[in-house]
């Protein structure tokens, strides 16, 4: 569908799927260029008339919008109605990228809430399920700040502790008669120094 060039509905969380489905897409249609502005609005040269400018500012022009309307309808309105303020599509592709890939407590405590909702369905692998667990934590780790000190790492780790403290472990289900095991409820955090599952910074 011309209108809506990728199956990937962008909600936030799956930012990084989105972004790669269409970064693939804008660089199949030789337009990925005006999204990382490598290719700029068109200057009028010196010799160029009025007639021929106009023309390649509005293919230029077209380009532009064409792909924000793309980035619109692969987004939940929650999403796309912060693009009214945009008027080109680097600008709209730069904020999608700041907010879904940013040091924001909200945005990780949502992805570390998902995290812990997450059960293994009846029939789905291990495999399946290890990639989809994967792909949240990679989402946690591009989310998090670049620190200058220790101390600052220990007392977002401390608070990122008191948060997950509070959330149900993870259940993997499992299709056998064998009950569920639940894991040492230490299991499930991440170190934000080393992002090794097991610990937290303070042991690290």
């Amino acid at each position: 569908d011309p209108a809506q060039p990728i199956t990937i509905i962008l909600d936030g969380l799956n930012y990084l799927c989105w972004s790669f489905a269409m970064t693939s897409f804008l660089k199949g249609r030789k337009l990925w260029r005006i999204v990382t502005r490598d290719k700029p609005a068109p200057v009028q040269r010196q010799d160029e008339t009025d007639d021929s400018f106009a023309d390649r500012l509005e293919d230029w022009d077209s380009a532009n919008y064409r792909i924000l309307t793309w980035f619109t309808n692969t987004s939940f309105p929650s999403v796309n109605m912060h693009f009214s303020c945009f008027d080109l599509a680097k600008e709209a592709w730069d904020f999608l990228a700041s907010r879904y890939t940013s040091a924001d407590l909200a945005y990780q405590y949502q992805l570390v809430s998902t995290l812990n909702r997450l059960r293994q369905e009846s029939g789905q692998s291990i495999d399946e399920f290890h990639s989809q667990m994967s792909y949240y934590w990679g989402l946690l780790a591009v989310s998090e700040p670049k620190w200058h000190s220790r101390s600052e790492l220990i007392s977002e780790e401390t608070m990122r502790f008191s948060i997950t403290s509070q959330q149900s472990p993870f259940i993997i289900a499992v299709t056998s008669s064998a009950s569920p095991q639940r894991p040492d409820s230490l299991k499930r955090h991440r170190c934000t120094h080393c992002h090794r599952i097991g610990h937290i910074v303070k042991t690290c």
